[in-house]
């Protein structure tokens, strides 16, 4: 065997472990996943559920979400592909264009989370295709043999934080009290402004019969003195 064989068998071989290695992790990134815009304990979340292929190279024609125990407030609507009927505790989503097996499928919802943090949240999705089905409802005994499941179920924990009526109320409540207090600061200005007004007013009122009462005392009294000083001369 000379070198260029012995160096070409050995980049073919190494090509083919690595094609290996490449389907061996095909299946773990080719699950069905849920993508939430919050996790936060009663807070109202927008959850995105893709399945990245059909079922056996079969076009999918259907998509259907059981909801867990907890999840309340479950709103869904249609899209250009997808029409959606609600249950009371799934979604089912269904397309007369069957999606083709290597275009990945997307479908949106929003849910409000339960108040308990920590919480694990599974939604089985059962995916619908011309021919056949697949089923993506199993769970693992513990988080870290999700993975490892051939059809695993998506899967959703809450954390701890404010969500819901809590998050929304607080800014309602702040704003409410910055109103309030701009509310009475302004009545506060109305009832000082007549209440200072005031003995502006009537000192404006009284400064002219003061001035009209001494003027009046002044003539008076000149008008006295003349009396007196015609009543002398006459005596005289």
């Amino acid at each position: 065997m000379n070198r260029k064989t012995a160096v070409r068998r050995a980049t073919l071989s190494g090509l083919a472990a690595a094609g290996l290695v490449a389907l061996a992790t095909v299946p773990a990134s080719a699950h069905v996943t849920i993508t939430p815009s919050t996790t936060a304990a009663g807070a109202t979340a927008e959850l995105r559920v893709e399945i990245p292929h059909g079922c056996a190279e079969s076009a999918t024609t259907a998509i259907t979400i059981r909801m867990p125990e907890g999840v309340t407030e479950v709103r869904a609507s249609g899209t250009d592909r997808w029409a959606v009927d609600q249950a009371a505790d799934a979604l089912t989503y269904s397309t007369d264009t069957p999606l083709p097996d290597g275009e990945h499928a997307e479908v949106a919802f929003s849910v409000r989370l339960p108040d308990d943090d920590g919480a694990t949240l599974v939604f089985p999705v059962v995916q619908r295709c011309e021919v056949g089905e697949a089923a993506w409802t199993e769970v693992a005994e513990h988080a870290e043999g999700h993975d490892d499941l051939e059809r695993p179920a998506p899967v959703l924990v809450v954390t701890e934080g404010k969500g819901g009526d809590e998050a929304e109320a607080e800014p309602l409540a702040e704003a409410s009290a910055v109103a309030e207090h701009a509310e009475a600061g302004a009545d506060d200005a109305a009832e000082a402004a007549p209440a200072d007004a005031a003995p502006a007013a009537a000192d404006s009122g009284r400064n002219p019969l003061v001035t009209y009462g001494a003027a009046a005392l002044l003539v008076a009294g000149a008008l006295a003195g003349g009396v007196v000083l015609l009543r002398r001369r006459r005596n005289s």
